[in-house]
């Protein structure tokens, strides 16, 4: 096995049930110090404090129902108290990310959105090799991110950004980041569906 530590193949996860039963290569046993450290920043952080518990009840309303991920990003903005957000969206996605600034603007929201394709650049002014001579607008995750840096959003919310794009956008974003929809293109956007074959 090549992994560091056991947590993808531990059968019972001890570690969800106060247990003290851990395997040898545990990271809860492995990396006590790391542990100390987060428990002593999660009480000292307001604000990652705060966001932790929100996290913790958002997705079962009071009512019992469950929230859809748009959902739970609503209600954690609102309880957050959050006035600015960045949808970083794929062009592919549009009408994803144009119903998602909509549900945004009915809570008083700024949203700035920007899609992947901003700037119009060519995607040979950034070195990709293309096989015609016609216009390819390249991606341009630096750019949405630098935007909503400028903008100082106070969230930034990825709406299908490709893999590697993403991970450029998120990067470089200057505040938190969370994901409404990951891109996958074989099983709809929905990437656990790969795991059912």
């Amino acid at each position: 096995m090549n992994s560091i530590f056991s947590c993808a193949v531990c059968p019972n996860k001890p570690c969800a049930k106060g247990d003290d039963n851990f395997p040898k290569n545990c990271p809860t046993v492995m990396e006590k110090e790391i542990i100390e450290k987060s428990i002593e920043r999660y009480n000292v952080d307001e604000n990652i404090n705060k966001i932790m518990k929100i996290a913790n009840k958002l997705p079962v309303t009071e009512d019992g129902e469950l929230r859809s991920r748009a959902e739970e990003i609503i209600d954690l903005v609102k309880q957050m108290n959050i006035k600015k957000i960045g949808v970083a969206f794929c062009y592919s996605l549009e009408k994803e990310a144009k119903k998602f600034v909509k549900m945004l603007e009915n809570y008083d929201i700024t949203v700035v959105p920007v899609c992947c394709k901003v700037g119009s650049v060519d995607v040979k002014e950034i070195g990709i090799e293309k096989k015609r001579d016609k216009f390819i607008a390249t991606c341009n995750p630096l750019t949405q991110a630098e935007i909503m840096n400028k903008e100082n959003t106070e969230l930034n919310v990825v709406v299908g950004l490709c893999v590697g794009h993403d991970m450029i956008f998120n990067k470089n974003s200057e505040t938190y980041v969370t994901t409404l929809i990951a891109k996958d293109r074989k099983y709809a956007h929905c990437p656990a569906k790969a795991f059912e074959e």
